[in-house]
């Protein structure tokens, strides 16, 4: 989304006469308009998140530490930012808006806390849709596909009552040298079809199973109309199946304050995935996810070292011949004690080791139904941390 979009009133809902009216006399800039609608346009309402994202980008020197008590002109600052600016926007542009969340009265870091893990409490899931539109981010010919009206969508702020936090900024913490979240929305709706809020219930059943309980999921977002670039120069894009609200992406987990497995940190997300203690914990949950999802791309993709992807195959369940050959299956086959030898045939080689991991013949694994019942075995094990 750019300034000139929204000067032109091309955001949903927004004229454009807005874009005025918050740069006459709040010292709020373009750029920062465009930030706070396009957290709006993917489901943010949460007025301190919105208010903590330009403070924060306004004092990138901060590092997203939260404003303490002697603080006063920050703290007018971010109650400036929110009345002049955040509260207009949320109510289309009239000053007055929305009223502050109960128990706010004083600026923070984040949004303020309340509720599980001190955090406020996530909204229940209601019915919504999306409109289709035609794809253009990631597109090598944009404009070319239309995304489709998705019926049966779900907008979701939590599922099995776990929320959804959406990460904004990360830094380098110091003692333990880890990559830590420093900036999110503690409440962030997400929009995907029952299929995906069927299989994220299922892992964070399996979560819950291994001795792994998640506080809140954090994400890097879901239904988007989107492309997905290819190397076949006569068909070079097609549709994400974020498209279709049938994926989900994971930063990581944040763990309870007790219960939770060892960690050096109190979140684990796929930033640290070159962390021996962090890459342990991801490894666990990468299996989780693959056996609750179709899909899942992970860090062993250049583009994934920050996020896993999630999703359903649009019902047309897992592919195994796929999974196989991925470099998740050969690093759950080492930590289960059958690291793969390679001897220049990568499936066959693949196989060989998951039948001794299986004690079945390799050549038994052709058989789609007996590779997906050992690939199951594995990513069990490997979840479980045995």
């Amino acid at each position: 989304m750019s300034y000139e979009t929204l000067s032109r009133g091309s955001f949903p809902g927004e004229p454009g006469a807005v874009v005025g009216e918050f740069e006459r006399g709040t010292g709020f800039s373009p750029w920062e308009l465009v930030r706070v609608v396009s957290a709006v346009a993917q489901g943010s309402r949460d007025e301190n998140a919105l208010t903590s994202l330009v403070f924060h980008q306004r004092h990138p020197e901060r590092a997203g530490a939260p404003i303490g008590r002697g603080e006063r002109d920050a703290a007018r600052e971010w109650l400036t930012i929110r009345d002049t600016v955040v509260r207009p926007l949320l109510s289309g542009g009239r000053t007055g808006g929305a009223a502050a969340p109960p128990g706010v009265s004083a600026p923070s870091g984040q949004a303020a806390p309340r509720g599980t893990g001190g955090a406020p409490a996530p909204r229940p899931t209601r019915s919504c849709a999306a409109p289709g539109g035609t794809a253009v981010t990631k597109c090598t010919r944009p404009g070319r596909l239309a995304c489709p009206v998705v019926t049966g969508l779900l907008c979701a702020e939590a599922v099995d009552g776990v929320p959804f936090h959406y990460p904004e900024s990360v830094r380098r913490e110091s003692g333990s040298g880890l990559l830590v979240v420093t900036g999110r929305q503690w409440r962030r709706e997400q929009r995907f079809t029952a299929p995906v809020r069927d299989a994220m219930s299922a892992f964070l059943r399996n979560m819950r199973g291994f001795g792994m309980p998640v506080e809140a999921i954090l994400t890097a977002g879901s239904l988007y109309c989107r492309c997905v670039k290819r190397s076949d120069p006569s068909k070079p894009d097609i549709l994400s199946n974020h498209s279709w609200g049938d994926a989900l992406d994971v930063v990581g987990v944040r763990w309870p304050a007790t219960g939770g497995p060892p960690s050096a940190v109190r979140e684990t997300i796929v930033h640290n995935w070159t962390d021996p203690g962090q890459r342990a914990l991801l490894r666990r949950i990468d299996a989780c996810l693959r056996l609750s999802f179709a899909t899942v791309i992970d860090y062993y993709r250049a583009d994934h070292r920050d996020h896993f992807h999630c999703d359903t195959n649009r019902g047309q369940g897992d592919r195994p011949r796929t999974t196989a050959g991925l470099g998740f299956t050969r690093e759950a086959l080492r930590a289960a004690g059958h690291p793969v030898v390679p001897t220049g045939h990568p499936e066959a080689d693949v196989h060989r080791a998951l039948g001794a991991f299986a004690g079945v013949p390799a050549a038994s694994l052709r058989d789609t139904a007996v590779l997906r019942r050992v690939l199951r075995e594995l990513f069990t094990r490997v979840a479980s941390g045995r």
